[in-house]
């Protein structure tokens, strides 16, 4: 019996111990990107060109490095929600959580991957990837009706802005 105790007591301290890693992982990496701005914060006065798309915000990575969550303002919080595209930008409205608001004019690419941040999904994410402050940085939706990120990326696509060459 006194095995088994000991055996329960040393596993509960390493799921802990592993607990309070991952923790101090996520504290450092917030310090690291203390630097980075907040999110721009919506008009209010723009009208609606896409509806409300119900799905899953997957979070936010660097661009150029698919598994570097980014820990600050919330932007690697997954959860519920709906992106609407308005005539200002993408408004991704997250359940509990603050609204993510990506302006078009900071708005760089959009695309329909498999995979970002170790969510692989066979039906395809919608990745939009936006400059904020001196970073390219890259989030995933994945709509509930996978059919609407092509319909998702195609009008997006079709409001980025012209470069002149």
């Amino acid at each position: 019996m006194t095995s088994r105790v000991l055996l329960t007591l040393a596993t509960l301290g390493l799921a802990v111990g592993g607990y309070a890693l991952m923790l101090r992982g996520w504290r450092r990496r917030s310090r690291a990107q203390a630097g980075l701005p907040a999110p721009a914060q919506p008009s209010g006065d723009a009208g609606p060109v896409v509806s409300a798309v119900r799905g899953l915000f997957v979070g936010t990575v660097g661009a150029d490095h698919w598994l570097d969550r980014i820990a600050v303002h919330r932007l690697s919080d997954r959860a519920r929600g709906a992106l609407r595209v308005d005539d200002d930008g993408v408004h991704v409205t997250r359940d509990q959580l603050p609204e993510l608001f990506v302006p078009l004019g900071a708005l760089e690419a959009v695309g329909v991957e498999k995979a970002l941040a170790g969510k692989v999904v066979s039906s395809g994410l919608l990745v939009l990837t936006w400059r904020l402050g001196d970073r390219s940085l890259a989030s995933a939706f994945r709509a509930d009706d996978p059919a609407d990120h092509g319909r998702l990326r195609d009008t997006l696509t079709a409001l980025l802005p012209v470069e002149v060459a």
